[in-house]
């Protein structure tokens, strides 16, 4: 996963071009320690719910991670990795249980399993970072802006560019130019309810638009800055977006 500075609008975490590890560092010194495989985690929760995940491997932080805290909770198998993994991180491309719906999705604390496999039914709390949203006024405004063979099924969670990497009758620069957004999904969805969350850190803040798919609900994360007009419960959106999943324990 990421540090989603503007997606969260915390703008103020910026200084002089870089991300400001004083702050950083005042987190991880505030931060919850969870012990996992190969090494631990420590978490900060923002007033928001926004957490800040550091992974820690020998006493070094090898990564850091950011995931919404929410009620959307999806149960999934996983079926295979995607991508260049990190340590104590992992993404992957999963299944509903009827294995009629895929999604990818970058599992946080990940290490904190014993163990999971194609047949592991994983208990997962969902967010999503948005890196493109367009809003319509319903599904059917949609449907007449958008030609036929080019609309997503209402609901729909769709690993459009891991498909299309793999895609065998385009050409291989194509097929690499799909692979750098691999791990990202389309997703055509109503919009249930729509709330600003303040952070707690200076005044930084971020919307969180909870949507419906074919999954269950998701809490997509995005901030003021990313969208033209503001987003209401009723309208409808496509968003390109990063799926992150929290395990939770069975």
């Amino acid at each position: 996963m990421a540090l989603y500075v503007s997606n969260t609008g915390l703008d103020a975490l910026v200084v002089d071009g870089g991300i400001d590890e004083t702050q950083l560092r005042i987190w991880y010194g505030e931060a919850t320690e969870t012990e996992a495989h190969g090494g631990l985690y420590r978490t900060k929760v923002l007033d928001s719910g926004l957490a800040i995940i550091f992974r820690i491997v020998d006493d070094e932080i090898v990564g850091i991670d950011m995931h919404m805290q929410g009620r959307s909770i999806w149960e999934a198998k996983p079926l295979l990795r995607v991508g260049e993994q990190e340590p104590l991180s992992i993404t992957l491309l999963l299944t509903s249980k009827s294995e009629r719906s895929a999604f990818i999705a970058t599992i946080v604390h990940a290490a904190t399993l014993e163990h999971f496999d194609e047949e592991t039914v994983l208990e997962l709390q969902v967010c999503a970072f948005v890196q493109a949203l367009d809003i319509y006024d319903s599904r059917s405004a949609y449907e007449e802006a958008t030609e036929d063979g080019m609309q997503i099924e209402d609901k729909k969670i769709l690993p459009y560019n891991f498909i299309m990497s793999r895609d065998e009758s385009i050409g291989e620069e194509e097929k690499k130019l799909f692979a750098q957004g691999e791990t990202l999904v389309l997703i055509a969805a109503p919009v249930i309810a729509v709330k600003k969350r303040s952070h707690g850190f200076g005044d930084s803040a971020c919307i969180v638009a909870t949507v419906g798919t074919e999954m269950g609900h998701l809490d997509l994360v995005f901030s003021e800055a990313q969208v033209p007009t503001p987003l209401k419960k009723g309208s409808y959106v496509i968003t390109r977006c990063a799926i992150s999943a929290d395990v939770l324990p069975r």
